[in-house]
């Protein structure tokens, strides 16, 4: 239990860290980061993959490019949109956006497969909805350290094209997971 809350908090505290770097890597633009994280990603992968427990297996060429395409839309495309949404907005508004969306995939899966009426779901969806407001309230009112606010809007829009490439891949990368 303890080794999996340690866990946990390490994954949230590195989650956070991706709302930081783009920041902190001054003389590095966005795409440098990018390239630099997913090769390091991609050579701790191989490393691993010297033992065959991590190898993949009984992947089709197909299922292959398929894997392929969705790291470059999920990862790759995704926090490249995110780093340059922090670059242009502060590191306060892009998560409040990129924070939609557990419930744009709530409300996508549920339209998909209708499990939960519409009814049951309006109360949990509205508060999660308030709550991201309230608690971000002041990165839609002003624009952070001084920031012109065509800068602040250009970041709100790389974070919602953020978004949208990350619920792009999660309905994408569901659908190939059921296929069979």
């Amino acid at each position: 239990m303890l080794i999996g809350i340690l866990a946990g908090l390490a994954t949230g505290a590195l989650w956070g860290l991706t709302f930081v770097a783009p920041r902190a890597v001054a003389p590095f633009s966005e795409l440098d980061l990018a390239v630099a994280r997913y090769m390091i990603f991609g050579l701790a992968s191989v490393a691993l993959m010297a033992w065959p427990v991590f190898r993949p297996t009984g992947l089709s060429l197909q299922q292959f490019w398929i894997a392929v395409w969705l790291g470059l839309l999920g990862y790759v495309t995704y926090y490249v949109a995110l780093a340059y949404a922090v670059k242009f907005a502060g590191a306060a508004l892009p998560p409040l956006i990129i924070g939609l969306l557990p419930v744009a995939l709530a409300l996508i899966g549920n339209w998909q497969d209708r499990n939960v009426s519409w009814r049951a779901l309006a109360l949990p969806l509205g508060l999660i909805l308030s709550g991201l407001a309230l608690v971000n309230v002041s990165a839609f009112s002003h624009a952070p350290g001084g920031q012109r606010a065509s800068d602040v809007a250009l970041g709100a829009a790389c974070a919602t094209i953020g978004l949208l490439v990350w619920i792009s891949y999660a309905v994408i990368n569901a659908r190939v997971m059921r296929a069979p």
